[in-house]
């Protein structure tokens, strides 16, 4: 028996960062986009969360996030990433 599915599954990863304290408006306001992404923390407490995107919604996703720069203090966008997110 399979314990996956045989179908890959393709998602832009882009890693940002901000503040801890500013993760769970940031999580608020990604979800309130129309399925575009999907927030994770790899490490509590550091500051760094990934956004799991569909890539036909990235450029739509990215102009989100640069409006987002307004209400989320010292958002930075670091951009596309390859790290490993086992979770």
């Amino acid at each position: 028996m399979q314990k996956y599915s045989k179908y890959e599954v393709k998602a832009k990863v882009i890693k940002v960062r901000m503040p801890v304290e500013e993760i769970g408006l940031f999580n608020a306001l990604i979800d309130g986009l129309p399925r575009y992404a999907l927030t994770r923390t790899k490490e509590k407490g550091k500051g760094e969360v990934f956004v799991l995107a569909t890539p036909y919604k990235v450029k739509e996703l990215m102009e989100a996030m640069e409006g987002m720069k307004k209400h989320i203090k010292d958002l930075e966008i670091l951009g596309e990433t390859d790290e490993d997110l086992t979770f």
